[in-house]
């Protein structure tokens, strides 16, 4: 879908950039813009030029850091920057709004929670540039701001109900003849975002309706931008409701193969940016525990020695039953109790209480014993609850009813206490397997955990040279085919140095191999050391090293390359106490638009390196 049907009657009204930001983006839709053009744009507007440069800096980019607009504007290329630019003009411009249901703050508190989800789970996928994923998280569900915008009133009587969820999409559709998840794709790509990017947007709260293949970059995208809203569902959720939000957390993780204890780093890692962020932009935050902590604290401690113990809670509006019922459970019969009016108040006592029991009449006011069953079924820690419903229902209907919302067992009634006794002995066995296949499962997953521990390092071996420790081929191809991707995209620079060890055999043949190995390593060494942290060094073959340099352009790789070569043939190497005089020769090639894959910049480097060889070597040469 795109906006074009809805020109006349809606698209005047919806949330549009202005500014700086509006000229960036008339600058990128014409062919002769260059790099230049928008870098004064930005330069233009001190605000904007502070959060580029706060962007460039962040813990998501890594690498080192970016002093200027310029060089950060040059790091993350025309389009990254535009689409920033549009995020932060309409954070600029809707803080507030008319539609009084509409929580302006929490939605840019949530939308900042998932553009960095998004770029914190989607980055390491190489799923698109940290800033490309930065915008399509944050502005995934923009729609709701332009419904709360276009239509404050009927859009405000809407959200009034408490609606969420699927059935909220139906009746956005009903009332408004459009949902806000396909007005965000339809914004954001009349906005001119790729469609790579807009396509999973429309269906990343329901992954598993999205129409893409298994696999595919599509699918992929769309179940990180789940994954991201998930997390910010969490974080923002109250703490009733986490246990709940974990568990589809938790679901949506494991969908990417994310472990827990991944997991639980990437939480922490975004909370963390959210609140720099958040003071930076002026969008509300707050403090949060640390996931494992969070987590902790949900999980049910072990139960006591005694055999026959339970913790119980007992949830009745009749102050009498609920007096009788505490009073037969501690004193007759030794449990643990705590008792709660109703079920929302039940639901905050049981993430404290922890309860084994749940005892909890059906027909209560604020909510009743049905809907809290299917709170905590909800939840993957209330699953484990054993619930036992008090009822005064006596037809089959009802008791269908109870059992689909998870309820174990009932009892009528008024209430039999050898009836009572009887099911709690059922809880307590129940509780004990329980138990039981909790420790089997922590083993399990320990094992599981223990497994993938080694299979990750067993995979870096695979991509690391054994004798000098740097990339080994394998994975020089994999760091050069992700920088030469990115500097085609963005138009960035990008150079690469072929090494190789003068008269390596000579050294082999003259001192014996194990010298041979002393002066790879040391050479090694030497061009890690003499590197900048931003590039890939990695050996090649043999005596034949790589440097892949990103953003650095002809001229600066040759000083570098220059240096190198001085540092190598000042080295002082010496095997049996005999000096060994080393030298190597350097080929330099950098990208440039003739070309045509990454194959032809390997061969551009390597005819340079065949000219420094048959030149005399010890020297740097050039292709260009």
């Amino acid at each position: 879908m795109n906006l074009q049907p809805l020109e006349q009657e809606l698209k005047q009204r919806l949330p549009s950039p202005n500014g700086v930001a509006l000229a960036i983006m008339d600058a990128c839709r014409r062919d002769k813009t260059t790099l230049q053009d928008v870098i004064k744009l930005v330069q233009a507007d001190p605000a904007l030029s502070g959060r580029i440069l706060a962007q460039a800096n962040s813990a998501i980019m890594g690498g080192r850091p970016v002093a200027s607009i310029p060089e950060a504007v040059s790091r993350m290329g025309m389009q990254a920057v535009r689409q920033l630019a549009l995020t932060f003009s309409l954070l600029d411009q809707y803080t507030k709004g008319s539609c009084t249901a509409f929580d302006y703050a929490g939605f840019w508190s949530h939308s900042l929670l998932m553009g960095l989800a998004m770029s914190e789970v989607a980055a390491p996928q190489r799923l698109g540039s940290v800033e490309e994923l930065f915008t399509c998280g944050l502005l995934a569900r923009v729609g709701s701001l332009a419904l709360a915008t276009a239509y404050p009133q009927d859009y405000g009587r809407l959200l009034s109900t408490g609606t969420t969820g699927p059935k909220l999409l139906a009746l956005e559709r009903e009332l408004l003849n459009i949902d806000h998840l396909h007005l965000s794709a339809a914004m954001l790509r009349d906005w001119g975002i790729p469609d790579s990017y807009v396509d999973p947007v429309a269906f990343h709260e329901d992954p598993t309706a999205a129409p893409f293949s298994v696999g595919t970059r599509s699918r992929l995208l769309c179940q990180s931008l789940h994954l991201a809203m998930q997390i910010a569902d969490f974080v923002v959720a109250p703490k009733i409701e986490q246990a709940f939000k974990l568990s589809l957390l938790t679901d949506a993780a494991s969908k990417l193969g994310i472990d827990g204890s991944e997991l639980g780093k990437s939480v922490d890692s975004v909370v963390a940016q959210w609140k720099v962020w958040g003071e930076h932009l002026r969008i509300t935050t707050s403090s949060l525990p640390s996931f494992e902590s969070i987590v902790g604290e949900m999980v049910r401690p072990d139960q006591e020695n005694n055999a026959q113990w339970l913790r119980v809670l007992v949830v009745e509006d009749d102050p009498i039953i609920r007096s009788m019922l505490q009073t037969w459970l501690q004193d007759t019969s030794h449990h643990t109790v705590m008792t709660a009016v109703n079920g929302r108040e039940a639901l905050e006592k049981a993430l404290e209480f922890k309860p084994h029991v749940v005892l909890t009449d059906w027909r209560m006011p604020v909510m009743d014993g049905l809907e809290l069953c299917q709170s905590l079924r909800g939840s993957e820690w209330g699953q484990s609850i054993y619930v036992l419903m008090l009822t005064s229902a006596d037809n089959e209907e009802d008791l269908v009813r109870a059992f689909d919302a998870g309820v174990d067992d009932y009892i009528a009634k008024p209430v039999n206490m050898r009836a009572l006794s009887a099911r709690l002995k059922g809880a307590w066995r129940y509780v004990r397997l329980r138990e039981a296949w909790e420790v089997d499962h922590e083993r399990l997953t320990r094992m599981a955990s223990e497994l993938a521990l080694s299979n990750r390092q067993l995979q870096q071996a695979a991509l690391t040279d054994p004798l000098t420790s740097l990339a080994n081929r394998r994975a020089g191809l994999a760091a050069l085919s992700q920088a030469y991707s990115a500097c085609t995209r963005h138009g960035l620079a990008l150079s690469v140095i072929s090494i190789d060890i003068d008269h390596f055999k000579a050294i082999n043949d003259t001192h014996g191999h194990a010298a041979g190995d002393v002066v790879l390593r040391q050479i090694a060494n030497t061009i890690k050391a003499g590197s900048r942290k931003d590039d890939t060094v990695c050996r090649w073959g043999g005596e034949e090293f790589l440097v892949i340099s990103p953003n650095v352009n002809l001229e600066d790789a040759v000083h570098a390359a220059e240096r190198l070569r001085r540092q190598i043939a000042a080295l002082d190497m010496q095997v049996r106490g005999k000096p060994v005089p080393v030298t190597a020769s350097f080929g330099l090639a950098a990208w440039n638009a003739k070309l045509a894959s990454q194959d032809q910049l390997l061969s551009l480097a390597d005819e340079a390196l065949y000219k420094s060889k048959s030149g005399g070597r010890n020297r740097v040469s050039v292709s260009r």
